[in-house]
């Protein structure tokens, strides 16, 4: 908040001695902060003055120092923008799930800086300041990892986190009013279409899971057992819709045998932890508490999880009673856990096993999983993430002819929008087909000839 003495309104008064010459001089304003009448003063003889004009000028020091100080108290010691992100980030973090927090605290540290530095003072923030910071963000700033302009998303965020923080500034009496309070900062229309694109292309049709699951059925029994559970957790997602960390964090406890299901109830947070640090966490939203279907493929799977978890806790246990064992070293690391989808360490699957094997360009011969399918099948175009298997779900659901509350709720949304977007492309490209098949239908089309 920034507060401002008009020292032209200031009003010197002295006191005098018997000698007629002043002893104390005083300063008269009003404090912008109480609107009170207020007053300093200077001694004469402390400071050494011998005239007024040094009198005025250590008197204007003196409520200048004051203004200062009292705006350091009313705001907290906050003064610049590093120190406002802060504040505003120890209070939202206390609202919000563990996993939110590291993800919000990382475009904090790497992203937000990029566009508005920590050490630059809040009275220096103006909307014409942060229009043009956002102008030049918004066309130079680049991912770091892929090279690539920032995705819409990114902004969106970017954004959304400023307007928390200048809010949260104006509530807390830091700042008179928002400098984003007016302002309409705009995510550039070829970067929405971007995103738009990359969503039009995010899940696997026809023959491209067929291509999919070919290579990563190669890839998992040649490379042997470690990394079998990867074949195992994709077609598991396909099957179901899960997302990934509510996948990592299923259990046995979780898999109802009788009714062939899976009770949706937690997540598994791992990013920014080490394996020894994960833990459960409650669901996305309260919508993805869920009970999912199993059909026999999903049972099988998980029956062989579990036999296969079994034997491997069984294993290391005999090679740890062996110290001198060459084995020991690697599996030392080992962890014990009832989480069903876990590798050869113990390790529940998380984003970074499940993308970073998929990925994996270096120890694999042919590249990644990627570029191993696209060279056996040049028609291939898509990018694997771990959500292009439940936006798949999503898409063979639609096809099936399910409705679009049957698809939200078989894999916990909680707006439409997402779902939509999937069953309106899947139902138009079905419609294209339809269009394709009427032209076939030539019923009295002989009669029609000249």
């Amino acid at each position: 908040m920034e507060f401002e003495v008009n020292f032209k309104d200031l009003k010197f008064t002295n006191e005098y001695g018997e000698d007629k010459k002043p002893y104390k001089s005083y300063a008269h304003f009003m404090d912008p902060i109480t609107g009170k009448k207020r007053k300093v003063s200077v001694n004469w003889e402390t400071y050494k003055i011998s005239n007024e004009k040094t009198a005025i000028r250590l008197l204007v020091s003196k409520v200048d120092t004051v203004i200062k100080k009292e705006i350091i108290i009313k705001t907290g010691g906050v003064q610049n923008f590093g120190q406002l992100k802060e504040k505003w980030f120890d209070s939202w973090s206390l609202t919000v799930k563990p996993q939110s927090t590291r993800t919000v605290r990382s475009i904090m540290a790497t992203v937000i800086p990029r566009m508005i530095s920590d050490d630059i003072l809040l009275t220096l923030i103006s909307p014409l300041y942060i229009q043009e910071r956002w102008n030049e963000f918004t066309r130079g700033e680049k991912a770091v990892q892929t090279g690539e302009p920032l995705s819409s998303s990114t902004l969106s965020k970017v954004r959304n986190i400023l307007k928390q923080i200048f809010g949260f500034g104006v509530i807390n009496e830091i700042l008179e009013a928002s400098p984003m309070q007016y302002l309409n900062l705009k995510v550039p229309k070829e970067r929405l279409e971007m995103t738009y694109e990359k969503k039009r292309f995010k899940f696997l049709e026809g023959e491209e899971i067929d291509w999919m699951l070919e290579v990563l059925y190669e890839i998992t029994t040649r490379e042997n057992s470690r990394v079998e559970f990867y074949f195992d957790s994709a077609v598991f997602l396909l099957h179901t819709g899960l997302r990934i960390g509510e996948l990592g964090a299923l259990t046995v406890d979780d898999v109802d045998f009788e009714n062939n299901c899976v009770y949706v109830r937690k997540n598994l947070i791992s990013q920014g932890l080490k394996k020894e640090e994960f833990q459960t966490g409650g669901t996305k939203t309260l919508s993805s508490k869920r009970t999912v279907v199993l059909n026999p493929i999903c049972m099988e799977i998980i029956k062989r999880r579990i036999e296969k978890n079994k034997e491997r806790q069984e294993y290391v246990k005999i090679m740890m009673l062996d110290k001198d064992s060459s084995y020991w070293y690697p599996l030392r690391g080992f962890i014990f856990t009832n989480y069903l989808f876990q590798n050869n360490m113990g390790t529940p699957i998380t984003p970074n096993l499940f993308t970073g094997f998929f990925n994996n360009k270096t120890s694999r011969k042919g590249g990644s999983i990627d570029d191993m399918i696209k060279e056996r099948y040049p028609k291939f175009t898509k990018h694997i993430t771990s959500h292009v298997f439940r936006y798949t779900h999503i898409s063979m659901l639609a096809e099936r002819g399910w409705q679009l509350k049957e698809i939200m709720d078989r894999v916990g949304h909680k707006d439409s929008k997402t779902t939509l977007e999937i069953y309106q492309q899947v139902t138009k490209d079905m419609r294209k087909n339809e269009e394709e098949d009427l032209k076939k239908i030539m019923i009295g089309s002989q009669f029609l000839e000249d």
